[in-house]
Formats: C-alpha cells, structure tokens, sequence
C-alpha cells in the first residue's frame, strides 16, 4: 500500500487515468499524428502500435469485459438462514460489541443524519443482515422477529428511534448494485507479467508449484503459462498452490492464506524469511493457496465455504500433512474463521497468526464501508478504491460472496482448540468439541496503527479486553511471548494469551513491506511452530 503524500496521489491518479482511457488515448494520440502528418503517418509504427492496441483493447472489452461484467447483475446465493436461537445469539452478541453506537448505525447507513435513521429503515437493516431477506421477500414471522431486534437496539441505544421510515438508505453488501471501474486490456498485461515473475520468486526461493488442471487454462485471464507446462498438479480441482517440502522433525508445518492483491507476490520474501533463520532440525513446510478470483484475474467466482475447505483438505491429504500452523493476511482472515470452526480442520490448527485480519468485529461497518463504499480522498484510498474494491473479480467476491454473518470471527472461538474428532463424530451433523473440554490454541494477531480498512484500535480493545494497554509508537516489542506485558508498547500478551503485534505508522499490508516487519511475524510463527 502506497503513502498518502501529495507526490503518490498525482502517481496514483495519473494511473488510474490512464488504464481506465488507454484506447481513448491511443485514438486521440492518432488523431493529433493524422492532422500534424496527414495520412502518410499511417505508415509510421508508432501509427501501427496504436490502432492494433486499439483494435485489441476493443475486442476485449467487447467479448472479455462486458460478458464477464454480466454476472455481477446476479443474485446472491445467500448461505442456509440460521435457526431463531442462532440468530438472536449473534445479534446478541454483535450488540455487546459495539463501541459506539451512533457511529455504528451512521456508517451501516453511509453517513447518514441521525434523524434519517428511522425505525423502518433500521429494520430493514436487519433484515439484510441477519436475515438474508429485503422487506418484499421475509415471511409475516421474520417481520414480527424484526421489531425484537430493533427494541433492543433502541434499549442499547437508550434512545428510541422516530417511527416510520426517512432518508437514510441503508447498506446492504450483498443485496446492493456491484460498482466496478474499467481497466484495459494492458492492466492485465501487467498482471500477467507480475504472475510470471513471482512464479520465478517462488521457484528461486525452493518452492514447487502446483497447478490447477490442463483443463483451467482457458479459465482465467490473463491466461496462465504455468498452468499448461508444470510439472506438478495439484490434487484439487479448484485450487493452485505453492508448496515447499517439510522436513523439519521437530516443528509443524504452515499453511499460508492470502489476502486481496495480485496473488502472493507480496508475500514472497516473507515466505521465504520464515525459513531464513532456521537450525539443521529441517525446514518449515509451507502450503501458499492461490485464491484467484481475488487476485485481480477475470476467473470463476470464489468457492464456497464448504467447498473451499473440502479442496484444502485434498491439498493437505495429497502432502500427508496432519497438525500445522495457519497464516493468514486480511481477507485470508475470513477463510480462517471458516477453518477453525471447522470439525475436520479445527483441531489440527494448533496455532495461527493474523495480519491485517478483517474477520474479526466483521459486525462493525468498519471494513464494508471502507473498502466498497467510502468515497477516495488519499492517495492510498484512491489505490485501493481502484485497483482492489473497483476491480470486478473482488467486487463479485465482496457483492455477492462476502456474507458477514458466517465471516465474522470471535476471540473465543480462534482461541479455542477442539478434540480431535473421530470419522464418525465427523459425519455426525452436530459433532463437536464442547467448551469444557478444549484447549487453547496460540493465536497472535498483527494490528497495523494506519490501517485505512480496519478500525484496528477497536480490534485491539476488543482482544485486550478492557486490559489498559496502550499501543506505543516504539520499536518492535519483545514477541518472546515469555515477558512481562508492557502496558505502552507495540506488543501485548493479553489475559486470554492472545499476542498483539501493533506496527505503529504502518497501513494495512505495509507489515510486509521491510525484513524487520516480517521478522517480527517470523519470529511468532517459527516459536509457534515447535512441537
């Protein structure tokens, strides 16, 4: 992530400028050479350069963009509704996590005057998020379970809302228009040159790749090489990935989830280092998953749930991997809530560490708002507006993939580690671990000061619980995990055992950005990693 100096944001708008009007450009530059030259300048290559980049910019935009854009006008396939109890559990829950309540229903209702937020409208906020349903589609039941709802926000509230309803339209991901921004046929270009040279990274780094099926090739664009000439193939029938082997006889392995991004390449030499200062015990294995729809690729849409953790499973099977550790940066937060729930994968998390995560106070708008709804002001908003909230894979992703509800993550639950199930106990639908008898898992999670995503102070007030830390703007803290807490540094050990890293002046990703920064994370993971 850039800075927000006034030098990035002219870089910034200049880039954008010209990736959403590259045509438009190549015929004026034409057109000002035809008036200069006359038509002799047709001949000249620089004549040739631009009408075939218009010509094939053009066609892409005609039978790649436009088809492709298509699908955002679909519904959302919302997951199965949870059950009354479950419902008002989590509602419950929400509401004893919310810092500021004004602020909260302001930002859910983009900003909106507190006297526009009437009753009608919060309920039919609701309605979306706890509900899956807009007022034309929920049962006579759902409406009279509603007014439950909205009671109780008026009691926390202490203030009862205006009946009827009034200005304020409220926000509702996955029910609301998907917004996306051209980019040319030469972004892609550039993606797929960035592709092919952090393959080379990994491969250099002694990483092998694992590729998607023969039959994928066609699938993504920009169109992927290594996807016909790999010499390995992953056993999943969705996802790619990089591998490094495990030899370590002392350690577990890591398994590796990305966030929003041009796939891993910022995560190559992180990767890498985790490995850098390691004894002759062996290497730490490494799983890196390729989450291709949100890697800036025109491709299919994003797994499901249960299908993205059937597919992890294949992986991780096909490599005879057992227990390891989960890593994970911002959106790969919310594929970890899905895991550590889940009964197959749960129990073998023996420790994770979080960067930048967005699952956790999911509830608050904080991370919605941000990142598809705020209007850019600086040079970092501007980036990540364009090239991440604007792009139409992560925009599809976010709009109809991205449910907050089955996202959102709790501290107890990350911290909690289940039994070991049994196959029986996992074919039974309820199977589980019950609170008295699960252990703890080690779980840290990296909190960056800037963060222009997440509301990373309420994070952290969250995970302390009340505890008076103070995030220090020193240097990187001790993260033995052995020390006694200081209460104003940029590492914390909470109550509950919960390792707080705060990267002060940094934004969101920017932790990977220096070695110190990653060696700070390295140092978490390598001790998690001991058996």
């Amino acid at each position: 992530m850039i800075g927000d100096s006034f030098y990035e944001y002219i870089f910034i708008r200049a880039c954008i400028f010209l990736l959403q009007y590259t045509t438009p450009l190549c015929i004026l530059g034409l057109t000002v050479l035809l008036i200069a030259g006359g038509p002799p300048v047709l001949a000249w290559p620089i004549s040739g350069g631009l009408i075939a980049y218009s010509v094939v910019d053009i066609l892409y935009a005609l039978f790649v963009w436009i088809p492709y854009n298509r699908r955002l006008r679909d519904e959302a396939r919302h997951p199965p509704p949870l059950s009354s109890e479950q419902r008002w559990s989590l509602f419950v829950k929400t509401l004893d996590h919310v810092p500021n309540f004004d602020r909260y229903l302001r930002l859910w209702f983009l900003g909106a005057d507190q006297n526009d937020i009437q009753r009608d409208n919060v309920r039919d906020f609701i309605l979306w998020a706890f509900f899956d349903r807009t007022p034309d589609s929920a049962a006579f039941e759902d409406l009279r379970e509603v007014d439950r709802y909205v009671d109780a926000i008026e009691e926390k509230r202490g203030m009862k809302l205006e009946p009827g309803r009034g200005n304020a339209p409220s926000f509702r991901l996955t029910f609301d228009p998907v917004e996306t921004r051209y980019r040319s046929f030469i972004w892609f270009i550039l993606i797929g040159l960035v592709d092919f040279i952090t393959h080379c990274q990994f491969l250099w780094n002694g990483f092998q790749y694992y590729a998607q099926p023969k039959a994928k090739f066609l699938s993504v664009i920009p169109l992927r090489v290594q996807t016909l000439f790999a010499r390995r193939r992953s056993k999943s029938a969705e996802l790619s990935y990089w591998h490094r082997p495990h030899t370590a006889t002392d350690k577990l392995p890591v398994v590796f989830v990305h966030g929003i991004g041009i796939g891993l390449w910022t995560y190559g030499p992180f990767l890498s280092q985790l490995n850098g200062s390691s004894d002759d015990g062996g290497q730490i294995g490494i799983i890196a998953v390729e989450l291709l729809p949100i890697s800036f690729r025109l491709t299919s849409s994003p797994l499901t749930k249960l299908e993205f953790l059937r597919q992890l499973g294949i992986i991780l099977e096909s490599h005879g991997w057992g227990d390891f550790v989960l890593a994970t940066h911002s959106y790969g937060s919310v594929l970890a809530s899905h895991m550590v729930r889940s009964p197959e994968f749960g129990p073998r998390i023996k420790a994770a560490v979080l960067v930048d995560p967005v699952s956790i106070m999911l509830h608050q708008p904080d991370v919605a708002y941000n990142f598809t709804r705020r209007k850019p002001r600086r040079a970092n908003e501007w980036q990540l507006w364009y090239f991440a909230s604007m792009d139409p894979g992560v925009a599809h992703a976010l709009g109809r993939h991205f449910f907050w509800n089955e996202n959102v993550i709790w501290k107890e639950e990350l911290l909690a580690l289940p039994q070991q199930l049994t196959a029986q106990e996992l074919r039974e639908p309820r199977g589980s671990a019950t609170p008295e008898n699960q252990a703890t898992r080690a779980l840290a999670i990296c909190l960056s000061e800037r963060d222009l995503i997440v509301d990373t102070m309420t994070v952290a007030q969250y995970l302390a619980d009340g505890e008076s830390w103070v995030p220090g703007r020193g240097g990187g803290g001790d993260e033995t995990g052995h020390s006694e807490p200081d209460r104003s540094s940029n590492y914390f050990l909470t109550g509950d055992g919960i390792e707080i890293l705060w990267f002060p002046g940094l934004d969101h990703a920017q932790a990977f950005d220096t070695p110190a920064d990653q060696e700070r994370i390295c140092k978490v993971l390598r001790r998690y990693c001991k058996v």
